[in-house]
């Protein structure tokens, strides 16, 4: 579960269950108004994580997420999450709008079968600056996703 504030640059949080996905949402919020990202980009921060974490427990059975701040080339704040899931068989797939798990939700034959909307990873993309996912098959995921704190208020 989510500690106290942190002035730590990094903090590391073990993601198991469905329970966790808003208290780690509003952990992310909290982290990121701390390293200074203002308030828009602290929501869009803290959507992405739960993105990010509901696909983890999801698709990956759980996992680490990992919140950093940093300066270089210029302040940041960012996370990272990690799984040991089944992976991603196409990242490009997986980043366009309606795929899931490689089928169109829109035209998914069996409704049951479709386990998400495909939105996931399309919107921590849009909510973020930067978005970095290395996948390997029967080996899991990690995604890097990073916003940049200017003084623009996002």
């Amino acid at each position: 579960m989510p500690g106290a504030p942190s002035s730590s640059p990094e903090e590391r949080h073990s993601v198991s269950g469905a329970s966790e996905v808003v208290a780690l949402q509003v952990r992310a919020r909290e982290f990121a108004a701390a390293a200074g990202l203002g308030r828009v980009g602290q929501w869009e921060l803290a959507i992405a994580v739960s993105e990010a974490v509901t696909n983890m427990i999801k698709y990956g059975g759980g996992g680490e997420l990992i919140l950093r701040r940093g300066e270089h080339p210029r302040p940041f704040v960012e996370f990272e999450a990690r799984d040991r899931g089944r992976g991603i068989p196409s990242i490009s797939d997986a980043l366009v709008d309606n795929i899931s798990e490689g089928e169109d939700a829109r035209e998914a034959s069996d409704p049951r079968r479709r386990r998400g909307l495909g939105l996931g990873l399309g919107a921590i993309q849009w909510l973020t600056d930067e978005v970095e996912i290395q996948s390997e098959p029967g080996v899991g995921t990690t995604l890097r996703a990073r916003k940049w704190i200017s003084g623009s208020g996002r």
